[in-house]
């Protein structure tokens, strides 16, 4: 009950085994999918797989090109190129979210913080199937927090082994401000 990234962060602390598999509970997403990703991880040059759901069946207008826009500003900021960043069917090697902390919506920005950590990220396309059960709780309404989080990676990408690059810079335009409001 306190959405997908806890449910992810707990299922990757309870997990024991060497490869994880993720993926959605509503249906459509297809299990038979994951030898797709396992294979690709088995020839042992990626540390990450990402299912694409490359034939979406969902609403064009208010699914399709919402998460199209999202797609191509989180591959530009994060420089992961992946068609789709929102689909949870996604296999990972233990190590890569060993030591991942989550917490906001990052669920949706795990190939970009596994990339930053020097993951090697592919993707496969798997099938999608229209929802049977329930309503998304995905809409509009949360395009503030993504940019957030969006802006949180951004700045893990950039400054996560040189804090002293953003706040050193900061606290030399505050030390001059100083020095030059104490000397006037």
């Amino acid at each position: 009950n306190y959405g997908q990234t806890a449910a992810m962060a707990a299922g990757f602390d309870a997990s024991r085994g060497e490869i994880l598999v993720t993926l959605d509970g509503d249906l459509q997403n297809d299990p038979a999918d994951i030898p797709l990703l396992l294979n690709q991880l088995e020839q042992g040059e990626l540390d990450l797989v990402s299912g694409w759901r490359h034939q979406r069946q969902d609403n064009s207008i208010s699914r399709l090109l919402p998460s199209l826009l999202a797609n191509r500003l989180i591959a530009r900021v994060t420089g992961v190129k992946l068609h789709d960043y929102r689909s949870s069917l996604k296999a990972y090697r233990r190590e890569v979210v060993a030591d991942m902390n989550l917490y906001g919506e990052l669920h949706r920005f795990l190939p970009a913080l596994a990339f930053i950590e020097g993951a090697r990220i592919g993707e496969v396309q798997v099938n999608h199937h229209p929802r049977r059960y329930g309503k998304s709780n995905y809409g509009i309404d949360r395009t503030f927090r993504v940019l957030m989080d969006l802006l949180t990676v951004w700045f893990m990408k950039r400054f996560l082994t040189r804090p002293m690059h953003v706040f050193g810079f900061a606290g030399l335009v505050s030390l001059g401000a100083g020095l030059a409001l104490a000397l006037w």
